[in-house]
Formats: C-alpha cells, structure tokens, sequence
C-alpha cells in the first residue's frame, strides 16, 4: 500500500495534485508540406495527415496563452468528445492505427507567417495518443512545468508513417456535456 502512494513520484507524476484550470488553443496554424511556402491563418478546426505514396504531411501548429495563475504543473491531453447530443466534428481516415504527436516547439509560432519552411524547430517530444471515433488513448505523456503568463507552443502531428488523415474541431464543453474535444492544456497545483 505504501509503495503505491510513491509510485506517482518515482515516475514524476504529481501524486495529489489537484485540477486549477484547463486552456484551450489560442491558434490552430496549419502546415503543409505540399504549400511549403504557404502561410496559414488560425483555424476553428485542425487536421493532422500523412500521406505513405507521397510524402506529404499536414501538421497543426497550437499555441496556448497561458495564464497567470496558480498552476505549478501542465500536461496536454487530446481529449475526444463522444457525446451524440453535441456530435462533434471528428474524423479518422488511413490505416490503424492511428496515432499521433504532440511536439513542444521553440514559441515562435506567427498567425499567417509561419509556413513548413519556416516552422519553429521541435524542442522536445511530449505526448503520443492511438485514436479511435469513441477516444484518444494516451501512450506517452509528459508532465512538464507550467510556463504560467507566456506563451506555451506544439506540434500535432502523425506518430507514424501510415496514412493517416485526422480531422477535429476544437470544442470547449463541460464535463456535463462530454467535456472538451480537441487538444488542451491542463493546469495542476
């Protein structure tokens, strides 16, 4: 019994802590490796893709305004909303299964300048999730130090070579509702 209280420590997991708040994106920046020079402006809606024959890739750039508050530990999660009353856009297309990235990035992440080209640099992997229409199982995941009143930013993209086309719109319900669906980061104390 006493070992399983120091799990979550050994493994670096906040063992009581508790949920202070969740952010939502402030930018869904589209990338594409097809339009290396196109720059893209924020989107509702995200779409992460792979494509074996070509080549060709579709990252989603998310930027988090993080606030100033209490919340000492952050983690992102890719939640997907089931509830059929909501029936929120989300679509899965290619071969299982179906897995996804998220990368932290250098935070220079710019609305309708950043292009494939010039995309900020990766800094570190985060997190990996095996979709399905009913859910976003976690894999990999990574506590990390929130980066409280700055600018937190990733990389959404394909956790493989398969095929793989992901579509989602970013919702913000409440638990009551299903809770939200799309990426968020969640703030602990």
């Amino acid at each position: 019994m006493r070992l399983s209280c120091l799990l979550p420590a050994l493994f670096g997991l906040p063992a009581l802590s508790a949920l202070v708040n969740i952010e939502f994106p402030h930018l869904l920046i589209p990338l594409k490796s097809a339009e290396p020079d196109t720059a893209f402006k924020t989107l509702n809606d995200a779409t992460v893709s792979y494509n074996s024959k070509t080549g060709n890739q579709v990252w989603t750039g998310v930027n988090f305004d993080v606030h100033d508050i209490n919340g000492t530990t952050c983690r992102l999660r890719f939640l997907v909303n089931t509830n059929s009353y909501h029936n929120p856009p989300f679509s899965l297309k290619g071969e299982a299964p179906f897995a996804i990235n998220i990368s932290r990035i250098e935070p220079k992440l710019v609305n309708g300048a950043t292009t494939w080209n010039n995309k900020p640099a990766i800094i570190e992997h985060y997190d990996t999730y095996i979709l399905s229409t009913a859910s976003a199982t976690e894999i990999v995941s990574r506590w990390f130090q929130c980066p409280a009143g700055r600018v937190a930013q990733f990389y959404v993209h394909a956790g493989s070579r398969r095929d793989l086309e992901v579509y989602w719109y970013e919702l913000n319900y409440a638990a009551s509702e299903g809770g939200p669906h799309g990426i968020v980061l969640e703030m602990y104390d």
